[in-house]
């Protein structure tokens, strides 16, 4: 585990001591299964060891927006999935998923050993709450398009400088993509079918590949 950028700096030994201190078990979850969900009474934070999840929201009418797609090394918990109204949130698998929990109030609490690997994580956490928000601006960057059109180019242009290359995989299907952009589905493909007709990007299959013209 001590690949996972939580846990940047402490050894595996301290790893080891820590996980008791903070109530961490370690769980598996198959495709398609939630992992957490607004409603839980329980206040953890979770770690994907492996796999990927969506962590998605319904509106009143029962439609789901994905807010955010998360992959290996992302932390998710609790403390996020509470919106500013009573609209439910959860985290659902995409894949088969390895998934390590802990107490939020183990994270913010110092124990009474003041051990130095407990900052060191909640340093690492901060770290990365710095991250998201820098995805947070992305996102805005992409759902402040006013067409559909000009989402899905900004969209892949993300993808395009996130992967250094003009040719990549989606990590949604297009179905979730949809939901992720905030579109309807049917519109999207038909623009999409637009741009490949006009050279814009290739795709074949969830490879998409941006068409540069002089």
């Amino acid at each position: 585990m001590n690949n996972i950028h939580i846990f940047d700096n402490i050894s595996d030994k301290k790893l080891e001591k820590m996980m008791v201190c903070f109530k961490s078990q370690i769980k598996t979850f198959p495709a398609h299964e939630q992992l957490l969900s607004s409603s839980s009474a329980a206040n953890q934070i979770g770690v994907l060891l492996s796999g990927e999840a969506d962590l998605i929201k319904y509106d009143y009418d029962g439609y789901r927006s994905i807010i955010e797609h998360l992959a290996e090394q992302d932390i998710f918990g609790h403390l996020l999935l509470h919106p500013f109204d009573e609209t439910p949130m959860e985290v659902v698998s995409c894949t088969n998923c390895e998934v390590l929990f802990f107490d939020y109030e183990c994270l913010i609490k110092r124990c009474a050993h003041a051990c130095a690997h407990h900052s060191m994580l909640v340093n690492n956490v901060l770290q990365i709450f710095s991250s998201k928000t820098r995805q947070l601006h992305t996102r805005l960057d992409i759902l402040s398009q006013r067409s559909i059109r000009n989402k899905l180019l900004t969209y892949f242009r993300h993808l395009a400088y996130e992967h250094h290359s003009d040719s990549f995989i989606l990590p949604f299907t297009l179905n979730s993509m949809a939901d992720y952009l905030f579109i309807d589905r049917s519109a999207m493909l038909r623009e999409m079918k637009k741009m490949r007709d006009e050279n814009l990007i290739q795709s074949k299959g969830r490879r998409i590949t941006l068409q540069h013209h002089e």
